[in-house]
């Protein structure tokens, strides 16, 4: 058998193999791929650090529960993370809050008229989400199941503000039939819009007025002013963290 050999050159350095045209834009093409997937999971978190979102004054006036008052003794410092914590339960959203004990005593709300045969939960829309009917539950704190109302907050078309939790993840997940992704937009929402609650077969309509951001340990947001009817809608932002608590507030304008 003959052989040949060919002589390299820096035009040539692989004489007689010849590599295929699509193996050499492969790594071009995977890194590409890999690229974009960073880029869009890094946008969402990235770009909404830049939105211009309205700081909240601490200088209500009102009736104010004790978590207000808690708050207040306490240090201003940045929240302490701590891995593993299981933030599809409601109660560890606030940690600290003296109102995190009611999730286990099945406490509903400070409404001495309530009584134990009120419903379990009731609904919640906000057409302009395309959130329709979602359930949210007055004693159970399991956000993978439904929404949560906090414990010790006015029920809906009470004096007081009813605090309703939902999850959220990156805006590209959302599902509004999902409750692991049901608040992924709640950003998005416009001052303006009306949210609707259904509670023991009367329909109530919040006007969202205002939207805030709160570290976890500011506990004031909690707070129950029994001057007026109000809403919070409380979800964790920047979008698929847990860093800060993004609320929106409305107040009620017919029952």
């Amino acid at each position: 058998m003959l052989y040949s050999y060919r002589k390299a050159t820096p035009d040539n350095p692989h004489p007689g193999r010849r590599i295929p045209h699509y193996l050499k834009t492969l790594p071009t093409l995977v890194s590409a791929l890999g690229l974009g997937i960073l880029a869009g999971v890094a946008y969402p978190v990235v770009s909404y650090q830049f939105r211009d979102i309205k700081l909240f004054s601490s200088s209500d006036s009102g009736l104010l529960s004790p978590a207000y008052y808690q708050s207040k003794a306490e240090n201003s410092s940045s929240p302490v993370i701590i891995n593993g914590l299981d933030y599809t339960k409601a109660s560890n959203w606030f940690p600290g809050s003296i109102q995190n004990e009611f999730f286990s005593t099945n406490t509903p709300s400070t409404d001495s008229s309530s009584e134990d045969s009120s419903p379990d939960s009731y609904t919640l829309s906000i057409p302009s989400l395309g959130i329709i009917n979602a359930q949210v539950a007055i004693r159970d704190e399991d956000l993978t199941k439904h929404l949560v109302q906090y414990p010790q907050t006015a029920l809906p078309g009470q004096m007081g503000s009813p605090v309703i939790f939902g999850h959220s993840t990156l805006p590209q997940f959302f599902d509004p039939k999902k409750y692991t992704t049901i608040f992924s937009t709640l950003p998005k929402v416009k001052v303006g819009s009306d949210v609707f609650i259904t509670y023991d077969g009367i329909e109530y309509t919040y006007r969202i007025t205002k939207t805030f951001e709160v570290k976890p340990n500011e506990l004031w947001v909690l707070s129950q002013d029994y001057s007026d009817k109000k809403l919070k809608i409380i979800t964790c932002v920047p979008p698929g963290t847990t860093l800060r608590r993004l609320v929106v507030e409305g107040t009620l304008i017919n029952n």
